[in-house]
């Protein structure tokens, strides 16, 4: 019963923090490109949580229930999956 609420606010809180890393890495760079892949209404929520600074990116979806996030060198992850993995051994 409260795996999917508890998995509605890990995703909500997931993205928060990838938009907040985002942000403070892309402050200063011009000419960048995002790579990101994994999925579509977790990209969208990403989106709507970096404002503008979405134009930057490049976006292909995936059947991951993460986002992966490459700068440059830099890869920055989600890892609601791996949470996922956990609850579903817990509640077994």
């Amino acid at each position: 019963i409260l795996g999917p609420l508890l998995g509605d606010d890990v995703s909500r809180r997931s993205v928060e923090a990838l938009a907040e890393t985002l942000k403070e890495a892309l402050a200063d760079a011009e000419g960048v490109r995002v790579r990101i892949t994994g999925s579509q209404a977790l990209y969208e929520a990403l989106c709507a949580a970096v404002g503008d600074r979405a134009e930057l990116f490049d976006f292909t979806e995936s059947e991951s229930v993460d986002l992966s996030v490459r700068i440059d060198d830099s890869l920055f992850e989600t890892r609601i999956s791996e949470w996922s993995a956990v609850m579903e051994k817990a509640i077994a």
